[in-house]
């Protein structure tokens, strides 16, 4: 973008640069033009008065007056070094030139009425028979109460102008360009700078996001991503499968360990869940000290709960853990929102389901999934009723037991 930039601005002053060049040049050209009429004008009166009137040089031969104005052309001509030289009337003969055979011709060119017209100098660009170029001036000329009385042509070698046009360019594009490329170097310096920071910063924030939502849930991030300007997160009735955990006499466990040892526990089989859980569909709706809860919002949910309910204790079962996990498997509705006020909010699950989901769990022994019979058949195991605080009548469910290498807790 910086080198189009640049590029055009080198074209416009360029393009500026040869306008202002090729204006002042006419101006010259013009002033030139008055010197030759007046210088002529003085040599020979009468003959000057004469073909202003429109008299050619050939028709004014007989006059007194003639050769001096021949001659005071020539002189000038010879002078200002120019090749040719054309004067024309207001209706576009000829009636003065170098090549006395051109004298008595009229001229069409549409340069030659522009200037008659509007009383402005032109220029053309000739090609010669020998591949070479010049430039035709047409300039108007004045009296001296500035009426148009003729138009001069005068011709110039192309080099000549271009001469004038490089040695005006060459100034007036260079200073500005090198003033360009600094300024553009100075703001890349500063682009490049500001470009690293918003980078680290970038970074940074993504990092710090991270890590914060590794706090919270799955949902709970879609739930503020989807949230309105004035960040509020609509609650939502759902249906939706819930597993709750919660290891097996931790608190005998906290009591006999280190606090290092019980949270490097802790850690390890938190973590062995949490990617289970989710390799399986599950969200971490929240860790409660030793107990997780995870939905399982899909359709399949209960039969995902199952399957990763199950691989966690199997995977238990290779390692000689300190204690038991019991797991409750509950479907049911739950209101689906966000908790508390608005400078500390917890977005979770709240409802009976979700106390079901916990008393199951309860109801479950180590190394045992207690289910709602509804998710799972009898392979699962047999048929059970169970009465759970909260609710006056049992729940019908199903245990499956899946043998670990727990280690036998400390006296």
């Amino acid at each position: 973008m910086a080198g189009v930039f640049l590029l055009l601005s080198i074209l416009l002053i360029g393009m500026t640069a040869r306008e202002v060049v090729g204006s002042i040049y006419l101006e010259l050209a013009q002033r030139r033009a008055q010197t030759i009429a007046r210088a002529v004008e003085v040599a020979a009166p009468d003959a000057w008065q004469a073909l202003m009137s429109g008299q050619t040089a050939e028709e004014l031969a007989h006059l007194s007056g003639a050769q001096p104005l021949r001659k005071a052309f020539s002189d000038e001509v010879r002078e200002l070094n120019l090749p040719e030289l054309k004067v024309y009337d207001l209706e576009r003969k000829v009636l003065f030139a170098t090549i006395s055979s051109e004298i008595g011709t009229r001229e069409d060119g549409a340069a030659l009425i522009s200037v008659i017209e509007n009383s402005a100098p032109e220029i053309v660009t000739k090609d010669l028979t020998d591949g070479s170029q010049q430039y035709e001036l047409y300039v108007p000329v004045f009296d001296a109460e500035n009426t148009l009385r003729a138009v001069f042509e005068l011709y110039e070698p192309v080099g000549y102008l271009d001469k004038i046009f490089t040695r005006t360019i060459i100034p007036s594009i260079a200073v500005p360009l090198i003033l360009l490329l600094g300024l553009l170097w100075v703001l890349n310096q500063l682009v490049g700078r500001a470009q690293a920071d918003i980078d680290a910063r970038t970074g940074a924030l993504n990092e710090l996001r991270k890590r914060l939502e590794s706090f919270v849930s799955t949902s709970a991030v879609n739930a503020a991503r989807a949230s309105d300007q004035q960040g509020k997160i609509t609650s939502q009735n759902v249906v939706t499968t819930l597993f709750f955990s919660d290891i097996r006499d931790f608190t005998g466990f906290s009591e006999q360990n280190s606090p290092e040892d019980v949270v490097g526990f802790l850690n390890e089989l938190m973590s062995l869940q949490v990617r289970i859980l989710r390799a399986h569909g599950g969200d971490i709706d929240k860790m409660i000290g030793d107990a997780i809860l995870a939905r399982f919002d899909r359709d399949d949910g209960g039969a995902s709960a199952l399957v990763a309910a199950e691989e966690i204790l199997t995977t238990m079962g290779q390692f000689n853990f300190p204690r038991a996990l019991g797991i409750g498997i509950y479907r049911g509705s739950v209101i689906s929102g966000a908790i508390g006020p608005e400078d500390r909010r917890d977005y979770t699950v709240i409802g009976d389901s979700v106390n079901v989901a916990a008393r199951l769990c309860s109801a479950a022994k180590a190394d045992e999934i207690v289910v709602d019979a509804d998710l799972t058949d009898q392979s699962f195991g047999p048929l059970e009723e169970i009465t759970v605080k909260g609710r006056n009548a049992p729940i019908t469910v199903r245990r499956k037991h899946i043998k670990t290498k727990t280690a036998p807790p400390k006296n």
